[in-house]
């Protein structure tokens, strides 16, 4: 349970590699503290992430989630220091095929983290939401992301 408070979002590989426990067992404790309520889970892709019953709220949960996922959050941080960018600029940033681009911002957008319009024939992408509410979960949950990020996205938070 301290593991899960000290790492809101972190799922079941890391708990197994970080505290070096059997992975029945941790099954095992995980399935007792969902139980009791006192950890709750999140299924984000190929990954069922767990929080402490009194960490982030629901809506925040789903950030934290995007966060965890490397291209999507790339992606997300850079819409955040250029608003309505393309998809060529995004595959070209990210260093992903278009289709892959298409992929991301699809899923992105179905999850309502950014909204596609098109403008002048092209699609162009805007971040939905709290700008500073994501810029502080990324803050709280990947200090070293913040760290390489924060000088660009300073002006962001003013």
């Amino acid at each position: 349970m301290q593991f899960i408070k000290a790492n809101p979002g972190t799922h079941l590989r890391k708990i197994k590699r970080e505290l070096n426990l059997a992975m029945g067992v941790i099954q095992y404790h995980l399935y007792r503290l969902e139980r009791e309520r006192s950890v709750v889970s999140a299924r984000h892709g190929l990954y069922k992430r767990y929080y402490a019953d009194q960490g982030p709220r629901i809506e925040e949960r789903a950030i934290v989630n995007v966060l965890f996922q490397e291209t999507e959050r790339d992606l997300i941080l850079y819409l955040l220091e250029n608003p309505r960018a393309s998809q060529k600029e995004l595959s070209q940033f990210a260093r992903i095929s278009p289709s892959s681009t298409n992929w991301h911002m699809k899923r992105l957008s179905q999850a309502g983290f950014v909204e596609a319009r098109r403008e002048r024939g092209f699609v162009v992408y805007t971040v939905k939401g709290d700008p500073g509410m994501i810029l502080s979960l990324l803050r709280s949950y990947h200090p070293r992301i913040w760290d390489k990020w924060a000088e660009r996205l300073a002006d962001l938070m003013t």
